[in-house]
């Protein structure tokens, strides 16, 4: 993947603080802030396909219920996921991956986080490495994910892939320690901000992984960690991050 030189800046859900998260509204947005990439969540649905959506649970930004996974392409591309961010977002619809790269995919440079809380592999992978060929996405994208099975699957379908270990401090403690990284050997390392620490820049630095960490919304924090040496700074407000990268 080509990343240009010091530290990037990358859109949570797009620029989610000022649209609705995860919808084509909010990453044209971030692209207009001049961000340089964005960070969005991949999952499949009941008959196969990619959606892009956050939530495992339908009814925080939908008016439906029940796991996102119980539900078809058809119907989850009808709901309305823009009403309850504001009303003059009122039918945005949870878009493709397809339609993200061809929407803002010449302009910035995007993760898609592969969502699957199972260590069952439930077919995302697959689908998203045929995505990548399909729309020769290499040099231009990745895939971060908490879920250590996943990641290798991408990898072992696909070794041209770019890929990022998620991780925080709530997760299971089998999750939290290092050993599956070390295992894996990702590109990137996802660390949620609080567990940046210098030596952890420096150590990932030395085995030629990048640091990319979220959800980073205030200057002094993002100021702080590009002093670190962190590749890439994520948030919901990509204009402070961008703003506090500029200051000396």
């Amino acid at each position: 993947m080509n990343w240009p030189e010091g530290t990037c800046v990358f859109a949570h859900r797009g620029a989610s603080a000022y649209a609705p998260e995860n919808t084509l509204a909010a990453f044209e947005l971030a692209a207009d802030m001049g961000v340089h990439g964005i960070e969005f969540d991949v999952q499949i649905t009941k008959d196969g396909r990619l959606i892009i959506h956050h939530d495992r649970e339908l009814g925080r930004t939908e008016d439906a219920a029940g796991p996102l996974s119980e539900w078809t392409f058809a119907d989850l591309r009808a709901m309305d996921v823009g009403s309850w961010f504001g009303s003059e977002f009122a039918g945005e619809r949870m878009p493709t991956p397809e339609e993200v790269v061809e929407d803002v995919g010449d302009r910035l440079l995007l993760n898609f986080e592969l969502i699957n809380d199972s260590l069952h592999l439930n077919g995302v992978a697959p689908l998203l490495v045929d995505l990548f060929r399909r729309m020769n996405l290499f040099d231009r994208a990745m895939i971060s994910s908490f879920n250590p099975r996943s990641l290798w699957r991408v990898k072992k379908l696909e070794p041209r892939i770019a890929i990022g270990a998620l991780w925080s401090p709530d997760e299971p403690w089998l999750l939290r320690e290092g050993w599956w990284r070390r295992l894996l050997h990702p590109d990137a390392l996802h660390p949620y901000h609080a567990l940046v620490t210098p030596q952890l820049v420096q150590q990932a630095h030395a085995r030629g992984q990048r640091v990319h960490t979220w959800t980073v919304n205030d200057e002094e924090t993002a100021r702080r960690l590009c002093a670190m040496g962190v590749d890439m700074i994520m948030g919901d407000y990509p204009d402070r991050l961008l703003a506090a990268i500029k200051r000396p």
